[in-house]
């Protein structure tokens, strides 16, 4: 590829990368600051856990760099999301009055 345009795609992967960690953001920060964890599927989490470490093992046997690092973003957010989804033992104001709502609906 030509020097210009190799620099070009590494900044379309690095924004994407930016991306990846801004889109995890708000959930850890709700998980963390409210302690809810409702409707969190942690199996759903756990299932990405493991493609997360398959896709880093590849990563690092291509010597992919960048893709590297938003594995290993992924792996620690996913793990933040688990563990804070565990300890998670209440339903924020948000999430009980749609949990109302709902059952009130049906």
């Amino acid at each position: 590829m030509v020097p210009g345009v190799t620099l070009k795609v590494e900044m379309l992967g690095w924004a994407g990368t930016a991306l990846v960690i801004v889109a995890y953001v708000p959930q850890l920060h709700h998980l963390y600051v409210e302690k809810c964890a409702w409707g969190i599927s942690i199996s759903t989490w756990v299932i990405w856990l493991v493609a997360g470490a398959l896709l880093l093992s590849y990563c690092i046997f291509r010597n992919d760099t960048l893709f590297t690092f938003v594995q290993v973003i992924n792996i620690t957010a996913i793990m933040a999301t688990i563990i804070l989804a565990r300890r998670g033992n209440r339903i924020c104001p948000h999430h009980l009055k749609t949990a109302s709502t709902t059952r009130e609906q049906n």
